[in-house]
């Protein structure tokens, strides 16, 4: 019993307390909708076939797409959150020894699921998405340095941009506790000089080569990932420089340690720290700053994300190679092109006197031999798996090689 025990323990320990906090929420609504139409005893759902779940899965997401269990601010949910929440209803299900009551008897989403889906996301209005922030407002934004805090405000921005970092990482967020990533500290930050690591009192770490941040545990469940930038030997502009200030203010706080996070400031006679929204808000001043009919952005339109979707698209126009941008992003798929915006000009730069290198191509004419009416792997064949997928059906009716076949 206390193996079954430590068992439960560590598989809560598997996801973060926001997750948990979020899969509670939905399993109450769901309990809350099941009361409302006379599901009172089987909330499991374990007197009903695979097609009665989905259709009423179904019904339950256009209540929770309605607002009819959020607060008066929300009258309709966006399709993501709509799919968030069925999700973790299906998980609480899975976790009780249950099946997934979104799933067919094919294993695949229901098709009443992932056409009510497609509706929702069809009449969703079209995503918002911060800007991304071109380094002449960070530049912009150093110029604002009477007080401590905008000190430091600058500093971080400026160093995160070299590493474009998420908000969570180098600011204090809200419900940060909640959240699976670490915000840096100051013995994440290392500097080197000649292949040797410099001490944070040298004197000379402005002038480090490089520096290396280390990120303890990131969104992914990466732990213990190492970046590094070199100097970029612009006085302003420069990771190395940046992080140097950041260490060196932190540690003439009384009480900095090795343990004290990046985003420490001090204030009003103590040490508190950067926020999320104060950030947001010297982004913002330094965009009207400099004026939005210049930058092509409104100022509402920046948020701390800017920085992390504007380090993307610099590093993109500067011609760095996909994996480098992946590499010092911290992107391990090619999620990283979201925060490529093409409505910036210098998106397609010299690709239109590109696309004119060959005004004229031949083709090679085809040789490829007839198929068959009777070869199952040419779309549309009844026989074909996808098209059976998509018809509906059941595992007694996917198409299955025979023995022998003609079309190996």
């Amino acid at each position: 019993m206390a193996d079954l025990a430590a068992a439960e323990t560590a598989r809560k320990g598997a996801v973060t307390g926001k997750t948990h906090e979020d899969q509670a929420r939905a399993w109450r609504r769901w309990c809350e909708w099941c009361d409302s139409v006379g599901i009172t005893e089987d909330k499991c759902l374990d007197g009903c076939t695979k097609p009665q779940r989905i259709k009423l899965m179904g019904a339950f997401s256009m209540a929770l797409r309605g607002g009819r269990f959020s607060g008066q601010a929300y009258d309709t949910l966006a399709e993501g959150t709509v799919r968030g929440a069925i999700s973790y209803v299906a998980q609480t299900f899975r976790d009780n020894d249950r099946p997934n009551p979104t799933k067919d008897e094919d294993g695949e989403l229901g098709r009443l699921l992932s056409r009510l889906y497609r509706s929702f996301r069809n009449d969703d209005p079209n995503p918002v998405q911060q800007k991304a922030l071109p380094a002449c407002v960070l530049r912009e934004l150093a110029k604002l340095n009477s007080s401590e805090t905008q000190k430091a405000t600058s500093q971080l921005s400026i160093g995160a941009f070299f590493f474009a970092m998420r908000s969570c990482e180098y600011l204090k967020v809200p419900q940060a506790e909640k959240r699976r990533t670490d915000v840096l500290r100051l013995r994440n930050i290392r500097f080197f000089k000649n292949g040797r690591e410099m001490t944070h009192n040298n004197p000379w770490l402005e002038y480090a080569d490089c520096v290396s941040v280390t990120f303890e545990w990131q969104k992914k469940d990466e732990r213990m990932d190492t970046v590094t930038q070199m100097a970029s030997r612009d006085l302003i502009l420069c990771g190395v420089r940046q992080w140097s200030a950041v260490v060196k203010r932190i540690w003439s706080y009384p009480g900095a340690t090795e343990d004290t996070p990046v985003s420490a400031v001090w204030k009003n006679g103590k040490m508190e720290h950067i926020t999320s929204k104060e950030m947001t808000l010297a982004l913002r001043a330094a965009v009207l700053s400099i004026g939005e009919d210049i930058l092509g952005i409104k100022a509402e339109e920046v948020g701390t994300h800017s920085i992390r979707s504007g380090a993307a698209m610099s590093m993109y126009l500067g011609e760095c190679p996909v994996y480098t941008i992946m590499m010092i992003g911290r992107w391990s798929s090619d999620a990283f092109l979201l925060y490529i915006r093409k409505q910036v000009e210098q998106f397609s730069h010299n690709v239109s006197i590109r696309m004119l290198r060959f005004e004229s191509f031949r083709h090679i004419p085809d040789r490829a031999p007839q198929i068959s009416c009777l070869d199952p792997r040419q779309r549309n064949h009844p026989d074909n798996a996808e098209t059976r997928r998509n018809i509906g059906g059941n595992s007694s009716r996917q198409a299955q090689l025979p023995a022998f076949s003609l079309f190996n």
